[in-house]
């Protein structure tokens, strides 16, 4: 499985995140929603879903929409460190691969949910729900920044997080035996599952850095008519490159760096020294100078 986590700031994410989530017509009939902590919710579950005209059931939806918003904003009332840009909660999409669609009914969905939110936030308030209109299935949740009534940050290390996923591998390895979506198959495999899964959480219609720097790079070298590029032209489009052992193997993002080869593309295409059209363009302005300064000369 694949698992990729999105932090949400304000009130308005945390509204479009979970309207989103739950109001996806393609996942209402196979699909689930799961709870906790989040009070009078599985009661409007209950009566949405014995509702059979379709005005009332959005009416109701909306109802609870607002329901489970005023729950998280209620429990963010209760922070106990206050600070300025402060995660409100975590959109959290756990993906598979397609060919294991086939053995992932609705309860064992409902149960890696779960299984998840335990692991990941165990003392969280959480919304999850099932969406099935990509090639494959994903989760998605919505996990609180706070503890539930306590006002405590819930907070996990890039390391910790990294813990949490290798946990669930080895438990769907036990339990569920999805030869396909293990984060090990072949790397084509896990980035269009990425890429997809970024597209997911870019609800508000904003390219992620990731995006941004790949737009950038496919720019640059779009507009390059040799096979390899000077890294020159790279920092000219605002792209900052580092390197290892002498060799360009990334770019530099605000608050991370990112390989290229993640991002798709061959580092080799970037060279440190100039290409043999570089050469023959200073070979030409120099010939061109030499002319001018000749021409200064004989008058």
């Amino acid at each position: 499985m694949i698992i990729k986590s999105k932090s949400i700031k304000s009130k308005k994410a945390l509204e479009n995140t979970i309207r989103y989530i739950l109001t996806k017509d393609d996942q209402n009939d196979v699909g689930f929603t799961m709870n906790r902590y989040i009070r009078l919710d599985r009661q409007f579950e209950k009566i949405i879903n014995s509702e059979t005209d379709q005005y009332k059931r959005s009416l109701l939806l909306n109802k609870r929409i607002e329901n489970i918003i005023d729950s998280f904003e209620s429990n963010e009332s209760k922070r106990l460190i206050k600070r300025k840009n402060a995660n409100r909660a975590y959109h959290e999409i756990i993906s598979f691969h397609k060919e294991d669609t086939k053995h992932l009914p609705k309860k064992v969905l409902l149960k890696i949910a779960r299984k998840y939110t335990k692991e990941r936030a165990p003392n969280a308030m959480v919304i999850s729900s099932m969406h099935s209109d990509k090639e494959h299935l994903h989760i998605h949740n919505v996990i609180s920044a706070l503890e539930f009534a306590t006002g405590k940050p819930i907070r996990l290390t890039r390391k910790e997080f990294k813990e949490v996923k290798t946990r669930m591998e080895a438990w769907q390895d036990k339990e569920l035996g999805l030869t396909n979506s293990k984060v090990n198959h072949s790397k084509k495999k896990v980035q269009m599952l990425q890429l997809d899964i970024e597209r997911e959480l870019n609800l508000r219609g904003k390219r992620s850095e990731r995006q941004q720097i790949q737009m950038k790079l496919v720019e640059v070298f779009s507009k390059q008519r040799s096979e390899k590029v000077h890294y020159s032209e790279f920092e000219k489009a605002g792209l900052k490159l580092y390197s290892r052992d002498g060799k360009i193997v990334g770019v530099h993002g605000l608050r991370r760096r990112y390989r290229l080869k993640t991002l798709g593309f061959e580092p080799e295409r970037i060279t440190m020294e100039k290409t043999k059209a570089q050469n023959r363009l200073q070979n030409l302005k120099h010939q061109q100078s030499k002319k001018v300064r000749e021409q200064d000369m004989e008058r």
